[in-house]
């Protein structure tokens, strides 16, 4: 359930007066095109000796695609391109964003619309240069035969903007207007597509792209019109740790499609529907709250943001598209028999669009920004400090032992009845050294007169003892994580150091950070490295233990995360949370409930 108030709220309807408010708000800057509905003229080219547009300027590519585009009929036929059976695509084509990823599912026309905002782009705008770039050389040229070349010779219109006397092969096309479509492959370099200048990047198949290329690939951009300086990214999903989810759950507005149900009551009368399997009926699509019948094209169905666009943070604008809302589909054949032939993975990526690991994600992007507190700086720190002579402040410490493990510290205190995480360091470049390490966490916890630090006992069993002996036992506590343990947490007189369930201990601070229990500094700064830590972790069940872990992938690390636990479990032992750890029954508002106990006193 979202709040359709906190989305784009725009409709697909292109009278709707709403959108040309919207969009005549936006600065010269960001402006695609005009959406003045003015008939454009004409005028003769010599190099196909026919009359051609002259005056594109007011035209949208959803205009020009129905005009200008033909697709194949059921008569065998060629008939004009609609979006009546396609309004989610209407948004897609006409946004004014000037970077946009696509998340789709299979067999949703998601090539047939990257060529067709090619061929509009190519003939709406004068000189307009595409490159289109994807992972082989199999899938670059199927493009550009069956998404390019078909739909210019089947089309009267458009065979218009292209001659013989021009280029057009499989790697390069070019139009009569001197528009031009340059067509690569990248997949273990990005050599082929260095030095291309372009106006439009075209990245088709992304989850297939190495990241390390993409950036290379963005630098032919680099000398285009701030106007036309436009990156649409595609692809399907697989993994949570595919370049394609990196980008849509770090970089991006993650905009699903929301389809409303009418039969419920509340503020607005209707309940939302972000298609996933919960819509999966036997019949066709459903609500997940009622499991009645849905039209993904009902009324007021439309395209929201999940998370505010903002121009550095989010600079996508994102859009899922599973195979559950596009009308070719036969529920029965392609949505119902995959459901229970396809493995769990292959449907999420295949038909629904969603990436998909053998273990899940205990925290989510929105989990993690709403516990952000954004009056907290990390950059503004004097507060804590006269703060630290008053009340206790706590730290703790996860030791970094290699590459792609780092060092992290985390400081906090309660405020507001909240657990407040003020400051989190990540120790990179010169300060992986292990000595410089040590000096300054000793500076930070004299600054800040911390009253209890945890460390990580595995790989700081080197680096705890100068703690120790600077600070004393009093000061410092050392946590031991446990595959399996009888208590979520114990002391070893015998060991001196405390034993931590692991699953255990982590599943309780998950909890607590989605009850917003715990709070982190503003977004902005807590966002990279420290929130993607978290987001880096993943859970999967052990056969031979035959219990849920937690693991990352050895290439994300989640040092921030277990520093942030071994801060708090070092601050219990001054501030006792049991309500976190050893949580009790709650009322709606988190409120601990008492349990009767029917002793001696009873009277019936």
């Amino acid at each position: 359930m979202f709040d359709q108030n906190a989305a784009w709220n725009i409709s697909d309807d292109p009278e709707n007066s709403e959108y040309d408010e919207a969009y005549d708000n936006l600065s010269e800057s960001n402006k695609i095109y005009d959406v003045d509905e003015k008939l454009p003229t004409e005028t003769f080219s010599p190099f196909s000796g026919q009359r051609i547009l002259k005056d594109t300027s007011n035209i949208r590519p959803t205009q020009f695609a129905e005009a200008a585009i033909y697709m194949p009929n059921d008569d065998g036929g060629f008939s004009p391109f609609s979006f009546k059976e396609r309004p989610h695509l209407r948004r897609i084509y006409d946004t004014p964003a000037k970077r946009v990823l696509l998340c789709c599912a299979r067999q949703v026309e998601k090539s047939t619309l990257l060529g067709n905002l090619i061929i509009c782009y190519s003939c709406l705008v004068p000189s307009f240069k595409t490159l289109y770039v994807s992972p082989s050389a199999t899938q670059t040229k199927t493009f550009s035969n069956d998404r390019l070349k078909e739909p210019i010779e089947t089309s009267p219109v458009l065979r218009q903007f292209t001659t013989k006397m021009l280029s057009s092969n499989i790697l390069e096309k070019q139009f009569v207007n001197r528009s031009k479509v340059t067509m690569r492959y990248a997949y273990l370099n990005a050599d082929r597509a260095r030095g291309i200048p372009a106006w439009m990047l075209m990245l088709d198949e992304i989850q297939d792209l190495l990241s390390d290329n993409i950036s290379v690939i963005e630098q032919t951009l680099s000398h285009s019109p701030a106007r036309w300086k436009l990156y649409r990214y595609s692809g399907t999903p697989k993994t949570l740790d595919n370049t394609l989810e990196h980008y849509r759950a770090n970089y991006s507005t993650q905009g699903e499609w929301v389809v409303p149900c009418d039969r419920h009551g509340g503020d607005t009368g209707r309940y939302w529907n972000i298609l996933g399997e919960k819509n999966i009926g036997k019949k066709g699509l459903v609500c997940e709250k009622c499991k009645k019948l849905l039209n993904p094209r009902a009324e007021g169905a439309s395209w929201a943001a999940q998370v505010p666009y903002h121009p550095v943070t989010t600079p996508y604008e994102s859009y899922r598209i599973p195979q559950l809302m596009v009308p070719w589909i036969n529920w029965d054949s392609d949505i119902l028999l995959p459901y229970e032939s396809y493995s769990r993975d292959r449907f999420y990526n295949e038909v629904l669009g969603i990436s998909y690991d053998s273990g899940l994600r205990p925290l989510s992007r929105p989990d993690l920004i709403g516990a952000c507190n954004s009056e907290v700086s990390m950059s503004k720190l004097e507060h804590y400090r006269q703060l630290s002579f008053a009340q206790p402040v706590f730290a703790g410490v996860d030791w970094g032992y290699g590459e792609r493990s780092y060092t992290v510290i985390t400081l906090a205190t309660y405020s507001n009845m909240k657990f407040q995480v003020f400051f989190m360091h990540r120790f990179t470049g010169e300060e992986s050294d292990p000595t410089i390490q040590l000096e300054r966490i000793v500076e930070l916890l004299t600054y800040f007169n911390v009253r209890m630090v945890g460390c990580d006992w595995g790989a700081g069993f080197g680096m705890n003892d100068p703690l120790i002996r600077k600070f004393g036992r009093n000061r410092v506590a050392i946590f031991q994580y446990m595959a399996r343990n009888k208590r979520k947490v114990e002391w070893d007189k015998n060991l001196v150091r405390w034993k931590v369930h692991r699953t255990e201990v982590m599943s309780a601070m998950f909890t607590a950070i989605k009850k917003k229990k715990i709070a982190f500094p503003k977004w902005e700064e807590f966002a990279q490295p420290f929130a993607q830590d978290m987001l880096n972790i993943y859970s999967e069940y052990n056969k031979q233990l035959r219990m849920i872990q937690y693991d990352h992938n050895p290439d994300n690390p989640d040092d921030s995360f277990q520093s942030f636990v071994y801060c708090f479990l070092g601050s219990m032992l001054i501030r006792p949370r049991p309500d976190i750890i050893a949580p009790a029954k709650e009322d709606a508002q988190g409120r601990p409930l008492g349990t009767y106990n029917a002793g001696s006193g009873y009277q019936g």
